[in-house]
């Protein structure tokens, strides 16, 4: 998850072992991720849903590949928070620029290297190899070109209340608690963070509701007598669905990823489960392990079942939550569960309201890196109202 940006590396928020750092840089900026913050942007939301609904109409009655139209639409969204600016992609109606490349390399270099962090230093890290290393990504050349550009705007139309702007804000305020390299970091990480995983889930959602049709046909009822008032569906309407809220968190519970999130045990040490641990050892928690653990979740953990989220009693579905860590918790919690949550409810209800879905070729695979490999080929029809 290092970034490099003209041959130095950039720890961020998740590679940063430094807890103190975290803590403060997340004081600085966790404002501009609060759920109210993020819903003061909800019209570009809506904008970029739009876009997709258009390239979807447009494809009507074809077989399409919902999860790639749907990851189109997570980088757009991403960098429209972000920059106030798309980079395209579905209305180029392909990957721009290699943008989704990148982050798989990213993450798959992370899964890859996780457990031999020496050697990974040795071998990337070192100021040598670095000096000749390019941006990863077309996402961070235009991220490095944006913060330039912001940095030198005099424009006081500028904007300010997107991504960026906020945390450039944070650098002015607390310039050496979050320095130009940080403000890179916090920015291309998110956006890698928060577009593929929310695309990811959201088309797991979706198949995974496909493949059970008489899950899916709850979730349509229930999308189709709320009462939504608008298209793209306002997170007003959408936010207290109770099915499309379980749906969510059983996609979320599926496609927790593989990699493990180390942290370092300080230095008074600790005991877990039963194990006296001293300061400084590495721990790391199997995210796929604990959110099919049939101690929490039932003897049928492995299937995929929205109900059970529907009736758990409150210190069961607490105990879900923590064991699925689909946003972690504590200090080093996702600061960007308000948004992810935002968008997937109001793109898989929009979605669903706009069109009848007939699935054509609907499968899970294998982990293909961070992601399970996923089939989600699909004929749309628009609903007449």
């Amino acid at each position: 998850m290092t970034l490099l940006a003209k041959g130095q590396e950039i720890p961020t928020i998740v590679t940063l072992r430094d807890e103190k750092r975290v803590t403060e840089i997340k004081r600085h900026v966790s404002n501009g991720f609060a759920q109210s913050t993020w819903l003061k942007q909800e019209h570009q939301i809506d904008g970029t849903i739009d876009i997709l609904l258009d390239q979807l109409r447009k494809r009507a009655g074809t077989v399409i590949s919902l999860n790639k139209w749907l990851s189109f639409w997570g980088f757009d969204t991403l960098t429209m928070l972000a920059f106030s600016d798309m980079q395209g992609h579905m209305e180029a109606g392909a990957e721009v620029d290699k943008t989704s490349a990148g982050a798989k390399a990213r993450f798959d270099h992370w899964r890859a290297w996780a457990l031999l962090p020496s050697l990974e230093a040795l071998l990337y890290k070192n100021r040598f190899v670095q000096s000749f290393q390019k941006p990863s990504s077309g996402l961070a050349k235009l991220a490095m070109k944006r913060i330039e550009e912001r940095k030198a705007s005099t424009d006081e139309d500028a904007p300010d209340q997107d991504l960026l702007g906020r945390y450039l804000a944070a650098s002015k305020k607390a310039p050496d608690m979050i320095g130009s390299r940080d403000v890179m970091a916090l920015t291309i990480s998110t956006i890698h963070a928060g577009s593929e995983t929310v695309a990811h889930t959201s088309s797991f959602a979706l198949a995974y509701a496909l493949d059970k049709m008489e899950i899916f046909q709850k979730l349509e009822q229930e999308i189709l007598t709320a009462g939504i008032r608008s298209s793209p569906a306002a997170y007003a309407d959408v936010e207290k669905l109770p099915y499309l809220d379980a749906i969510i968190r059983e996609a979320l519970r599926f496609s927790a990823s593989p990699n493990t999130m180390e942290r370092t045990i300080p230095p008074a040490g600790a005991e877990i489960c039963g194990v006296a641990l001293p300061g400084g050892t590495d721990v790391s928690v199997a995210k796929p392990c604990t959110s099919r653990d049939e101690s929490i979740f039932g003897p049928h953990a492995d299937q995929f079942d929205p109900e059970r989220w529907l009736h758990a009693d409150e210190q069961q579905r607490r105990e879900m939550e923590h064991a699925t860590l689909a946003f972690s918790f504590g200090r080093r919690v996702c600061i960007g569960q308000h948004l992810a949550r935002i968008e997937m409810k109001k793109l898989i209800a929009t979605v669903v309201r706009e069109f009848k879905i007939q699935p054509v070729n609907v499968g899970i695979g294998d982990w293909d890196g961070n992601f399970k490999k996923l089939d989600l080929d699909v004929k749309l029809t628009p609903r007449v109202r």
